[in-house]
């Protein structure tokens, strides 16, 4: 390693740096493989049930779209 500054490290260094750490971080932010409860899965799945058939749409209609000159008053 050859560096003009002590603090410095060539790119080679740092892109091993660099890796290291991401590979540790992918360890350690692994999704767990556990499964929740039965029943708490059943409650969820019934929630996003009912989210998919409630849920209001969000494409506004088509009259709401079109611009629609206001008549203008005059108030004296």
């Amino acid at each position: 390693m050859i560096a003009s500054n002590p603090s410095q490290i060539d790119s080679l260094h740092c892109r091993a740096i660099c890796e290291e750490i991401g590979e540790r971080l992918r360890i350690m932010l692994r999704p767990e493989t556990t499964a929740l409860p039965a029943q708490l899965q059943i409650l969820i799945d019934r929630l996003a049930d009912q989210d998919r058939d409630l849920a209001p749409s969000i494409v506004p209609d088509i009259d709401d779209m079109v611009w629609q000159p206001v008549a203008a008053s005059h108030a004296a």
